[in-house]
């Protein structure tokens, strides 16, 4: 059977820890800025306090060690159970979903936030909370980052049809959120973008960047169930491609995990909209190489997702992706998000 020690064997930049988790395996001294993080008490459910110890992760997000293939992005081999017919693949993403979040909840702690950040060389955290229209979840990532200045930088989040938004924005900008995050989908706004247009128009005013949960897990349209394939396509590169038509071309606009699976069309809206930017979590070093060689290296952003994924992974995918080019390493690590979090 095979372990994680055996997955690790081979994997440049790549090792286990003491306690058997994914870390970086690498002497060199870096600068690196995480763009996606989230923590325990930012995201709209009930938590625990971000001050506990003693939760580990589990990352139930992560594929099971023989479906691994870090060779692709999200890093799974084909997934089964949801490329089939009927009820039973939603029932089980579903699970999976609540397992996440489950994990996050009583995961995405300080104890473990600052232990991943220094087995990792991460010196920063760009803490993003995910709001909704019934739970605003920005006070909590303003209070993080203000309590530990050295560690994180916050990110708000309002959701467009908040009858507050634009007040909000404001507010916490000036409260030192460094741009706005969202995860939303055609489902949710009924086909309507137009709140979500006034919503990036006013960022684009308070000159706040905006990041967007984009793309989704590879799926097989035929094979899947109607409900599972309207599901993991609500969030689909183009639909938020296609609205930076409508905005300035200094709007700059993240997309966030760089599509998932749909990286070659992210490379093509980059070419479109030179004011936009892909940050890297869950991608592989074929894709993240891709990248480069399409768009430069200037517009992307390391980011993991943590504490939904481990920091280690994507971050070992840039390394291998930037062994033969520093300046480029250098540009996703730290660089281009100093630029635009203006440090």
């Amino acid at each position: 059977m095979l372990t994680k020690q055996d997955l690790v064997q081979h994997e440049e930049y790549l090792k286990l820890n003491e306690l058997g988790e994914f870390v970086i395996d690498i002497d060199e001294d870096l600068e690196i800025i995480d763009f996606h993080t989230h923590m325990c008490n930012v995201l709209p459910i009930k938590h625990i306090d971000p001050n506990s110890k003693g939760n580990k992760l589990t990352f139930p997000t992560l594929p099971p060690i023989e479906k691994t293939d870090f060779s692709v992005p999200y890093w799974t081999k084909e997934e089964l159970n949801i490329n089939q017919k009927g009820i039973m693949p939603v029932f089980r993403y579903v699970k999976n979903a609540y397992a996440v979040l489950q994990d996050v909840k009583k995961g995405g702690t300080y104890d473990n936030c600052f232990k991943s950040q220094a087995d990792n060389k991460i010196v920063l955290n760009v803490v993003l909370p995910l709001s909704t229209k019934k739970c605003d979840c920005s006070p909590e990532a303003l209070r993080i980052a203000a309590d530990y200045p050295s560690r994180f930088v916050a990110f708000c989040s309002v959701h467009p049809d908040d009858p507050e938004m634009k007040k909000k924005i404001v507010k916490y900008k000036g409260l030192g959120a460094k741009g706005l995050k969202l995860k939303i989908s055609d489902i949710e706004l009924k086909n309507d973008f137009s709140s979500l247009v006034t919503l990036f128009r006013t960022c684009h005013e308070a000159e706040l960047p905006v990041i967007l949960h984009t793309g989704s897990i590879p799926v097989d349209q035929e094979r899947t169930s109607k409900l599972l394939w309207k599901f993991l396509r609500s969030t689909r590169v183009e639909l938020f491609g296609h609205l930076l038509k409508e905005m300035p071309k200094d709007f700059v606009f993240i997309f966030g995990h760089s599509g998932v699976c749909e990286y070659k069309l992210v490379a093509e809206y980059l070419k479109k909209f030179p004011s936009s930017y892909a940050e890297l979590s869950s991608q592989s070093q074929h894709s993240i190489r891709y990248l480069i060689d399409e768009v430069g290296y200037e517009r992307l952003l390391f980011g993991s997702d943590w504490p939904a994924l481990p920091q280690a992974i994507t971050l070992s995918r840039v390394l291998i992706a930037t062994s033969e080019n520093k300046d480029a390493r250098d540009h996703i690590l730290s660089k281009n998000a100093k630029k635009l979090l203006k440090q």
